[in-house]
């Protein structure tokens, strides 16, 4: 299973919410197919690609949904080996493909009015499974 470091009970409509990204625009990312359970962390590895700033990592996600109706999974990169994989919650994925073309101009454009935000960019980390001896 994986923990997840945002807890919302309420129904998530990413359509209507207003995500606060900030916790996520200094990441660099890769994105791939999302494969499974989209609470879970499982992608189809041969679709991989990247590397991605915040907006292309943004871009991309959308336009795979646009396109293809493939939902994505986007992988935080670490170059510490000993930190756990990160990848985009699914709300956070759902918010990005609902509103990847006005949150790439508001990038673009780098002038934010202040927005009251409803919900925050979230993150999924994958558990450690012991070794097997």
């Amino acid at each position: 299973m994986s923990e997840e470091t945002t807890s919302n009970d309420k129904e998530f409509l990413a359509e209507i919410e207003v995500m606060d990204l900030a916790p996520i625009k200094d990441k660099t990312f890769v994105v791939a197919v999302a494969t499974g359970d989209p609470k879970g962390i499982k992608f189809l590895c041969s679709t991989i690609h990247g590397p991605y700033n915040f907006s292309e990592m943004c871009q991309e996600v959308g336009d795979m949904w646009q396109r293809e109706q493939h939902h994505a999974k986007a992988i935080i990169l670490e170059k510490n080996i000993k930190n756990k994989v990160l990848m985009l919650d699914e709300n956070t994925v759902d918010y990005i493909e609902a509103h990847y073309i006005d949150i790439m101009m508001e990038e673009a454009l780098t002038s934010f009015d202040e927005k009251q935000f409803t919900c925050v960019a979230g993150t999924v980390e994958e558990e450690i499974e012991p070794e097997k001896k």
